[in-house]
């Protein structure tokens, strides 16, 4: 029994005392850490509250937008984007507006206003409002600072699996989240919820003076007053299944909005470059292709095509003469071919893509050098290409003037033959031109819009 106590007063020795002893540890050190994890969860900032509850009027009219048809449509629409731009200027106010911030916050203007007012005879109707919603996700991760390399870059495209799916899904809690920190309780928060139930009563008030204001305006002017009239009824309540359905949809539009706006609010400048980080990773991790094979590869593509060109060129090089082959009329040389040729274009630029990204060639230069070369070849060839399908859309518009469709085709001619001198600048000078090719072919595609 005295070896069992000394063995025991040698554990009590160096075990510590709350291990040997619970019944003596303070009940404030049980306590558990939930709490605080409640506390860390719901904590929000004034702005994040107001947005989360500003956010549901104005997907609302999203909703509207989205079962209307016609003039209403298109009045709901020009409201959401309004009213969307302007909530995400007040989130992202003290953030450092950037060049391409205001380029893309023009660019989605330009596209709303071609698609209300039915601007553009290149793109129609539809696609403008299709651009506003591409521009419009851009924009928000410009003005939040929140792009992959903290600028446009090769990444834009994982820049817009982002804005629409990345950071609205992962963050399509955060609006209920602010919604809840507004009535959760707790010492530190009642001066923050004093000031949000203070700004709300302030915007509601705002509210009611201001269609007190229109109110008059509109028994001064009767044209004035049609179009009020037009706006209210986007926001007109009339108990039935179609409010009931907008009032639904609207929630899940207002929690992917709020999703990509309070996610750009949230998130660090850090998180979002670690994830292009590890988007990098995984292509670094492809390059399982032995660059030999590339090259073998880009050899029977600029065999073909030389072959290609060998046998028509008569009838290719035709378009630098532009003479018109005797066996076709205009429409049909200028039509044959044509897509193709685009086609064979985009193929172009995905192997030339495949081939950087995925071509292993270590510290060989000798075959670093020849994957440089067959490249330059290919993307050389492409731009061919580009100036064939130009020359020939152009004797067709000399034919038979201009019409938007054709507009269309010599937009898409002259962004692939922009890609192929991008290409080349890049490879040959070691610059990177992805961004200069993004932006410039964003703001041909909104400049159309006004045609």
């Amino acid at each position: 029994m005295e070896n069992m106590n000394d063995n025991n007063q040698m554990i009590g020795a160096l075990m510590p005392n709350e291990f040997v002893n619970l019944e003596k540890v303070p009940a404030e050190h049980m306590e558990s850490n939930e709490p605080r994890k409640r506390a860390e969860w719901l904590n929000t900032s004034l702005v994040e509250k107001i947005a989360a509850v500003a956010i549901f009027p104005i997907s609302y009219a999203y909703s509207n937008f989205a079962y209307s048809i016609g003039k209403e449509m298109k009045i709901s629409f020009g409201i959401f984007v309004i009213c969307f731009m302007a909530l995400a200027e007040a989130m992202f106010f003290k953030r450092k507006r950037t060049v391409e911030s205001w380029i893309f916050m023009v660019l989605t203007i330009v596209a709303a206003v071609s698609g209300c007012f039915t601007l553009s005879n290149v793109w129609g109707e539809g696609l403008p409002i299709f651009f506003t919603h591409l521009f419009a996700a851009y924009w928000v991760l410009c003005r939040s600072d929140r792009l992959a390399e903290g600028e446009t870059s090769h990444m834009f495209l994982w820049d817009g699996i982002t804005a629409f799916f990345v950071m609205t899904f992962k963050n399509i809690h955060q609006d209920i989240r602010a919604i809840i920190s507004i009535f959760a309780r707790g010492e530190k928060e009642e001066g923050k919820k004093r000031n949000v139930w203070g700004a709300l009563i302030g915007i509601v008030l705002g509210i009611i003076l201001l269609c007190i204001a229109v109110s008059c305006l509109k028994k001064a002017d009767d044209n004035f007053g049609q179009m009020m009239d037009t706006v209210a009824n986007v926001f007109r309540i009339e108990v039935s299944f179609d409010f009931v359905l907008k009032c639904v949809t609207s929630i899940f539009f207002a929690m992917y909005f709020y999703g990509l706006l309070g996610g750009c609010y949230r998130e660090t400048t850090e998180h979002v470059v670690q994830r292009g980080n590890n988007i990098k990773k995984v292509i670094a991790a492809l390059k399982k292709v032995p660059g030999v094979i590339w090259v073998i590869l880009i050899g029977l593509f600029t065999v073909f095509y030389l072959l290609f060109f060998g046998l028509q060129g008569s009838y290719l090089f035709d378009a630098f003469s532009m003479t018109l082959p005797t066996q076709y009329t205009f429409s049909e040389y200028a039509r044959k071919g044509f897509g193709d040729m685009c086609g064979v274009m985009v193929v172009n630029l995905i192997v030339t893509w495949l081939s950087t990204r995925t071509g292993f060639i270590g510290e060989n230069k000798g075959l670093a050098k020849a994957v440089k070369i067959a490249v330059v070849i290919l993307t050389i060839e492409s731009t061919f290409f580009a100036v064939i399908a130009g020359l020939k859309l152009l004797m067709y518009i000399n034919a038979y003037g201009f019409t938007p469709l054709r507009l269309q085709s010599a937009w898409l001619v002259v962004v692939l033959a922009y890609a192929c001198v991008c290409i080349l600048i890049s490879v040959l000078g070691g610059k990177k031109t992805a961004k200069y090719w993004f932006i410039g072919s964003s703001v041909s595609l909104a400049a159309l819009c006004l045609v």
